[in-house]
């Protein structure tokens, strides 16, 4: 009986040191996977600095390269706070997700329906837009409100933020519902995908109706507390803008101005830092979760090589489907890549933004992948 027990502990002492052996082994690729990219990402032209962020089978590995303002040496670390742009969008999706499940929400519902005042404008052969339409960015709707922004990322040059930034302080939600009548849809809606801005706040107006709060208090009360992210806003405490990144547009020395976020912010207003971001990626890869499974919902396809989910890009690949979303502003750029069947998350940020930077970004999350798991 004794040798039988000894037998027995031997070899769960050799299972147990060897399974130890081979996490230690794949937390030894993920970290000098995520060296070896992040040094490579910061030799490119203007870059100054990047964060990078891996979450994978519940670890989170975390590491920054570079320094935030050139010639200062000071790189940034897991305090640092960015604008993470339009990746707002995929917890502004969440937000309707959650509203759907609650029975708060239909997705079929003409948005009109949720609007005070006169809105004849907002449909195209008696067919309206509806809450489906503003998810896919298939509304109709242009890419800003005001039209002004369209034209500024025209002229890609030195003052884009400056001139952004100009137009943004003197816009306001009222200004916006103001233009949002005078807009002519000129397609079907639900037909052609055109993203846009100025859809995904009215998502945030509609969130703000249904619920009578804004989309802050609505994060609170669903995500930020729970999934341990106290250091995500719209609107910052003044601690945390203290800790907020600002960023170089192309090839700028001087820094860009952070946006103001005048209007809900629910197209690209969230604020974050890297753990955060580790940990709405480890909500995202809950698939028990409803409202996550809700989320990821494809909601429209075209070409099968388009799907939308609730503001999510999906793709069918070898690794599987995966979703994902790109945000910038004129000072950062980020692209979130979340593959379920890894259980595998990954975040790039970087406070350097420019026509060029999302292919950079999505370039070096590939090449990650390819390191990462082994076909």
């Amino acid at each position: 009986m004794k040798h039988i027990l000894f037998l027995i502990t031997l070899i769960l002492t050799f299972i147990l040191q060897k399974s130890s052996s081979q996490e230690r082994g794949n937390s030894d690729i993920i970290v000098k996977t995520i060296d070896k990219h992040g040094k490579d990402f910061v030799r490119n032209k203007n870059i100054s600095s990047v964060s990078i962020g891996v979450l994978k089978d519940g670890e989170i590995y975390t590491k920054h390269f570079g320094e935030l303002e050139k010639g200062r040496g000071n790189t940034p670390n897991n305090e640092s706070i960015y604008e993470v742009g339009s990746v707002t969008k995929t917890m502004t999706g969440y937000l309707v997700a959650k509203a759907v499940k609650e029975g708060k929400i239909n997705l079929d519902e003409d948005v009109r329906f949720y609007l005070k005042g006169d809105y004849q404008n907002l449909e195209y052969n008696d067919k309206p837009i509806t809450i489906k339409h503003l998810l896919t960015h298939t509304s109709g709707l242009p890419m800003t409100l005001p039209v002004e922004l369209n034209g500024v990322f025209e002229n890609l040059d030195e003052n884009v933020p400056n001139r952004y930034y100009e137009i943004e302080k003197s816009y306001d939600k009222e200004k916006y519902l103001a233009d949002l009548k005078k807009v002519a849809i000129n397609v079907e809606p639900g037909i052609q995908y055109t993203y846009s801005n100025a859809g995904a706040e009215l998502i945030g107006y509609v969130l703000e109706i249904v619920y009578e709060k804004n989309i802050d208090e609505l994060l609170k009360d669903s995500v930020l507390g729970k999934y341990r992210m106290p250091n995500t806003a719209i609107e910052l405490d003044q601690i945390q803008k203290e800790k907020l990144v600002k960023g170089y547009w192309m090839s700028n020395t001087i820094l860009s101005p952070n946006q103001l976020n005048t209007l809900w912010g629910s197209a690209g207003g969230m604020k974050m830092n890297l753990t955060d971001m580790l940990c709405y990626i480890e909500l995202q890869l809950n698939n028990e979760n409803p409202i996550v499974t809700e989320s990821h919902q494809v909601l429209y396809e075209e070409d099968k090589t388009l799907k939308m989910a609730y503001f999510w890009r999906v793709w069918n690949d070898k690794y599987g489907t995966s979703y994902n979303h790109h945000g910038g502003t004129s000072g950062t750029q980020n692209w979130l890549f979340i593959f379920p069947d890894y259980q595998l998350g990954i975040s790039i940020i970087t406070n350097q933004s420019g026509p060029k930077t999302p292919n950079l970004l999505s370039k070096t999350v590939k090449k990650m992948l390819k390191d990462l798991i082994k076909d």
